[in-house]
């Protein structure tokens, strides 16, 4: 069946189309509204909370361990009250330039995330090695060469992007890696790009037919959501989820049979 198709599909019947499962990261501010915040804090997201400073309100980090994981943005020095947060499934978020990384290692709590930036040289290589991240966001800028896949295969957790504008090159791509390709919604095709793993890009007001399919296209994808601080955002994503994860076997199994319901038939 086409995409096309598929989407016509499942727009006339979505509850005909099971998902696999679903996963969803979401980029959020730490200033976003409590409410809106603790409505996405669900065991499908992954919330990742950009700060201002490093002193998250004791409030948003409860908050935070209702989700599935959360990173939150640091700058390294981090002093005692800055890393009590970082518990269980909440990890701190650094960007790795001028990082010191033997420094970072002592104090890391075990869930760190790393963004980078640039080629995936060697030395690059040597430090994550030194910081053991969970989660790599590399914004490449460009197509990576097989020097580069070589390097980035040993981590697990790699979101590469930066890569739009630049031809695909599937040749040099290894034929078994952990790197999860950034492809927004409306640039990804039923066939994908190079066997890759992907993370989808969407709105938060995306068509939900046009997303289910596409993670029907990809079982294994994951959705990238840029909530920000705006509730706006926030509720539209929210509902996005809910019409998601309501397609999922776990959900299904959970929601009692009609009759039930209401407390069967009268």
């Amino acid at each position: 069946m086409s995409w096309l198709l598929l989407s016509l599909a499942l727009s006339a019947a979505p509850d005909a189309w099971a998902l696999p499962g679903l996963r969803v990261q979401l980029l959020v501010s730490e200033d976003l509204d409590p409410d809106r915040l603790r409505a996405l804090a669900r065991p499908e997201t992954v919330l990742w909370v950009r700060t201002q400073t490093n002193g998250l309100r004791r409030s948003t980090a409860e908050t935070l361990r209702l989700a599935g994981s959360a990173f939150v943005e640091v700058r390294p020095p981090l002093g005692a009250p800055a890393l009590a947060p970082f518990v269980g499934r909440v990890g701190p978020w650094v960007e790795e330039s001028g990082l010191d990384v033997g420094r970072v290692h002592r104090w890391s709590p075990g869930r760190l995330a790393v963004d980078v930036g640039g080629p995936f040289t060697a030395e690059l290589a040597a430090r994550l090695r030194v910081l053991r991240p969970v989660a790599v966001r590399w914004n490449r800028g460009g197509w990576p060469s097989r020097e580069e896949w070589a390097q980035a295969r040993g981590f697990s957790g790699i979101e590469l992007s930066g890569t739009s504008g630049t031809p695909a090159d599937c040749q040099v791509v290894p034929a078994r890696n952990r790197v999860r390709l950034r492809v927004p919604l409306e640039a990804l095709t039923a066939d994908g790009v190079c066997a890759l793993a992907v993370r989808i890009a969407v709105a938060p007001a995306a068509d939900p037919a046009a997303v289910h399919a596409a993670l029907l296209a990809h079982p294994n994808a994951d959705l990238l959501v840029d909530v920000g601080n705006d509730a706006g955002r926030a509720s539209a994503a929210r509902q996005l989820i809910g019409r998601l994860a309501s397609a999922t076997p776990e959900a299904r199994t959970e929601a009692p049979p009609a009759r039930q319901a209401d407390g069967g038939a009268r």
